[in-house]
């Protein structure tokens, strides 16, 4: 079955959280300062939206995100994802369970110059252990998916930066993650790039079921974003929830 059909068997439904954070608290040293950047915040996200952090410089929102998507250790409380304590698993599990649950789009697109676009998806899926024909077909659904099966063919220095940027969300979707989280995805882009990303992201959620975190401080996401997470010094300020329709892009 093609990936853009497929819904993972241990995928969270309805209304349940796949990701519950409680008290999480984060501090960095800079020089002989040590900066508070998480205080006490507790959130749960679920699945099938499309939830954007969003706030100024400084607030806390990427370490925010590196904290759930597994990438960093709280300091203070603890992280469930799909109902596993991220604080309980040795490195190379949490290693394990980020690479088989979750997607990650960058605001630098991190691809490969020597390889194509197709060759760039498939990567994930090699190193999972998926067969190569296998591999071959999720890739080309995923490209499919996000509008560049047509480009399939070409190295990054062939496509624009929102084309590359859509490469990179195929290969972060071509292994049916529960999971997407976005680091500033549209910041790099120009105003029509930055909303075909947009939609795609918001598509995935709705289509996919996937729980899709995004942050950004681009204006341009707060009004497609089904919730939106305000923060402010170390803490959610604000908690709404929009009713946006799911745009149809090809």
């Amino acid at each position: 079955m093609p990936a853009t059909e497929s819904t993972a068997p241990w995928r969270i439904s309805g209304g349940e959280p796949s990701i519950i954070a409680e008290s999480l608290g984060k501090s960095f040293l800079t020089g002989n300062v040590r900066e508070r950047i998480l205080r006490n915040l507790s959130v749960s996200i679920i699945p099938g939206e499309l939830t954007l952090i969003s706030g100024p410089s400084g607030c806390g929102k990427s370490t925010l995100l590196a904290i759930l998507s597994g990438m960093l250790r709280p300091d203070e409380g603890r992280v469930r994802v799909l109902g596993q304590d991220l604080g309980q698993l040795r490195l190379q599990e949490l290693e394990r369970f980020r690479l088989m649950h979750t997607g990650f789009v960058f605001q630098g697109f991190n691809l490969f110059p020597a390889l194509t676009a197709q060759e760039q998806v498939m990567l994930p899926l090699r190193y999972i252990g998926m067969p190569a024909r296998e591999a071959d077909q999720h890739a080309w659904s995923a490209l499919e998916e996000v509008g560049m099966a047509g480009r399939a063919g070409m190295r990054p220095a062939s496509l624009s930066g929102g084309e590359q940027q859509r490469v990179a969300i195929a290969r972060a979707l071509a292994k049916q993650p529960d999971l997407l989280f976005a680091d500033e995805p549209t910041s790099a882009l120009d105003a029509g790039n930055g909303m075909k990303v947009i939609d795609i992201l918001h598509r995935i959620a709705h289509r996919h079921g996937a729980t899709v975190l995004c942050v950004s401080h681009d204006p341009r996401l707060i009004g497609h974003a089904d919730r939106i997470l305000t923060m402010e010094d170390g803490n959610i300020l604000d908690d709404r929830r929009v009713d946006v329709p799911v745009a149809v892009y090809s």
